[in-house]
């Protein structure tokens, strides 16, 4: 929808993003705080932990939710994103070795590319 001077069109567009947002936060998500995403510039996505499936290959959550942690700054920023949306671009992007003691494997996916993701 493109931007109008309309005051109801414009009220009830805004009113159908809220509603939304309300599904996806009383749906279930998962969390991730990534500590190391402003030093790496990417965020890992785990897909195996110790040889067994893990992470998102195994999630019931609907949404993920990414905490882009920077240390010395008081509220960090979090992006929401629904689980098939991830599940889709992650599979552009290489497995590594990380987690604790490099027991897991994970997609590295840019953290820019989920801040300007375009599906």
């Amino acid at each position: 929808m493109t931007h109008t001077n309309r005051f109801d069109l414009d009220l009830k567009f805004g009113q159908k993003k809220e509603n939304e947002l309300q599904e996806a936060l009383e749906g279930l998500i998962e969390c991730k705080a990534d500590r190391l995403c402003q030093k790496t510039g990417n965020v890992f996505v785990e897909v195996e932990s110790r040889g067994k499936p893990s992470g998102i290959n195994v999630t019931e959550a609907t949404h993920q939710a990414y905490c882009l942690v920077k240390e010395k700054r008081k509220k960090d920023i979090w992006v929401l994103i629904p689980t098939d949306i991830v599940k889709k671009i992650m599979v552009k992007y290489p497995i590594k070795k990380g987690g604790d003691n490099y027991t897991s494997k994970g997609h590295i996916i840019p953290k820019e590319k989920l801040l300007n993701l375009s599906i």
